[in-house]
């Protein structure tokens, strides 16, 4: 008989005893009320021989481990083999993974320590916010913090452009890492009454707090039976968030930008794919990719060959018929609640109006979205 076998043997007559263990407190529990005991304390009684029956199982499987180590040397010294060859290759990994995870972390600290020397970041309001359409009519978007790139400026100043000269829609985006009191609404509906965005109304202001993890929209009067709050919401939530979530703010803005002149011009909304192949993916470099690839590789290669070797020389009791049965008996000592609770909240203060200033002195009633991710 292998080792396996004699193990299997061993645990079946255990796993007999424990199950005629649980039969006999079946019978006991019938007629317990008659012997004045409770259901807990004939558990208790029960779960101390299930106990015992544990405490030999375990003396009885170490004395056949030791027994077929003597009687079988090669057996052993392959089993001991393996054993600090699998344990050496974990140590191995872990201190790979380290190594990698520390110089990620050097990484980013150097990279605060430059923001930190650079100043501390700017919070913006619509007072010191620049609005580069005030010195260039053919530009829309303000990006003074440069979270996106001078690409991505270009391409959405085109189309901001065309739906001003088509539509008549003037409008203002502002992108910044931060903004005062985190509040995008407030700074939209401020942007928007000291500018005097949109003619007849008809303006749209976009404020992101990118390391804030918020947006808002905020259509003009006349714009929000067209450009409706549910619409707002849906744009951001559509194309916004899910580009902010993976840090590409490049593709997020550009959909955002195509999605609202389609919307507008009652065209089809832009397929998020159809615009990726203009960003440039991000991911791990060469080196770290290779590394990580190599490490799935040998982990997956690892526990395979582990399974493999441990149901002949059983370092960890994986299969059924090596494995002793549970507690039948166990009881835990109380139990507690989960109570669920949360969701998500949100509401909209009411903005005043936009009056006068260097666009068409076009007004806001407080319509549009706050979206953050």
């Amino acid at each position: 008989m292998t080792y396996t076998d004699q193990l299997t043997l061993l645990t079946k007559r255990y796993n007999d005893a424990i199950r005629d263990l649980e039969r006999s407190y079946n019978q006991e529990s019938l007629k317990g009320y008659a012997w004045n005991l409770t259901s807990t304390h004939l558990k208790r009684q029960y779960s101390k021989r299930y106990e015992a029956l544990q405490r030999e199982y375990r003396s009885e499987k170490r004395q056949l481990l030791k027994s077929w180590k003597q009687t079988h040397p090669e057996w052993s010294r392959y089993r001991r083999w393996w054993e600090r060859s699998f344990v050496a290759c974990c140590v191995g990994l872990m201190v790979c993974c380290t190594t990698v995870i520390g110089l990620a972390e050097s990484d980013e600290d150097v990279a605060s320590s430059v923001m930190s020397q650079e100043g501390e970041p700017t919070y913006w309001n619509a007072d010191n916010i620049v609005i580069p359409h005030l010195q260039d009519a053919s530009q829309y978007v303000s990006n003074p913090d440069q979270v996106l790139t001078q690409n991505a400026v270009d391409r959405m100043n085109t189309t901001l452009q065309r739906l001003d000269s088509e539509l008549g829609i003037e409008s203002v985006f502002i992108v910044v890492n931060h903004i005062e009191n985190d509040d995008p609404f407030r700074m939209a509906q401020d942007v928007g009454n000291k500018y005097g965005v949109g003619r007849d109304d008809r303006g749209l202001v976009v404020v992101v707090g990118y390391e804030d993890h918020s947006i808002n929209m905020s259509p003009g009067r006349s714009l929000e039976a067209d450009l409706t709050d549910a619409e707002c919401h849906r744009l951001e939530q559509q194309y916004v968030v899910p580009a902010m979530r993976v840090q590409m703010p490049d593709s997020g803005m550009i959909y955002l930008v195509e999605a609202v002149y389609a919307t507008l011009q009652q065209k089809q909304l832009p397929q998020m794919s159809s615009l990726s192949s203009h960003d440039d993916d991000e991911g791990l470099d060469g080196p770290a990719a290779a590394f990580a690839g190599i490490s799935m590789l040998i982990i997956v290669g690892g526990v395979m060959l582990f399974l493999r070797l441990n149901r002949k020389y059983h370092w960890v009791p994986l299969g059924a018929a090596t494995m002793l049965l549970s507690n039948p008996f166990y009881e835990s000592e109380g139990s507690s609640g989960f109570i669920g609770g949360g969701g998500f909240g949100g509401g909209r203060s009411g903005g005043g109006g936009f009056s006068g200033g260097s666009f068409g002195g076009g007004s806001f009633d407080g319509g549009g979205a706050t979206s953050r991710w």
